[in-house]
């Protein structure tokens, strides 16, 4: 994998993680239809700030971070009853996908974010005869 491969998945994992950011904000944005007042907590910033520099830094495992934001707020996520009760349970729509879409965003970071990082396996170089065996069975004995 070259380079501009591995951008293209680090920046796929940014579009995630301000997917995520989308996704938390979004209800009480719609709900008090204000961008300040809306305000619930940092989590959004945190994504948001996660894939700046996610995208700023332009270093091999970098990507790694969005990953770990990802991990952990799944986890914190899904570890919440009241957000797990919001994401079973359709009582409000905007609130139940927008929830979805929180969670849809942080596995695409961790997958996008794993993509980015994996290593490129080497391949062998393909010849004319690559599909011919060539052991000593193959090839009879020549003493």
């Amino acid at each position: 994998m070259d380079r501009t491969d591995r951008r293209r998945w680090a920046v796929a994992a940014c579009v995630a993680l301000v997917v995520a950011a989308i996704g938390d904000a979004g209800p009480e944005i719609i709900e008090s239809r204000s961008l300040v007042a809306g305000y619930d907590g940092p989590g959004p910033l945190i994504y948001l700030g996660v894939a700046a520099v996610v995208a700023a830094v332009r270093w091999r495992f970098m990507p790694l971070l969005a990953v770990v934001t990802g991990v952990l707020f799944l986890v914190g996520g899904f570890s919440n009853a009241s957000f797990v009760s919001r994401l079973g349970t359709p009582v409000q729509a905007v609130p139940f996908w927008a929830g979805w879409l929180q969670m849809a965003g942080f596995a695409a970071a961790v997958a996008f974010g794993v993509a980015a990082v994996r290593r490129n396996r080497a391949r062998p170089a393909r010849t004319a005869n690559s599909g011919r065996r060539q052991d000593h069975e193959t090839e009879g004995d020549r003493r």
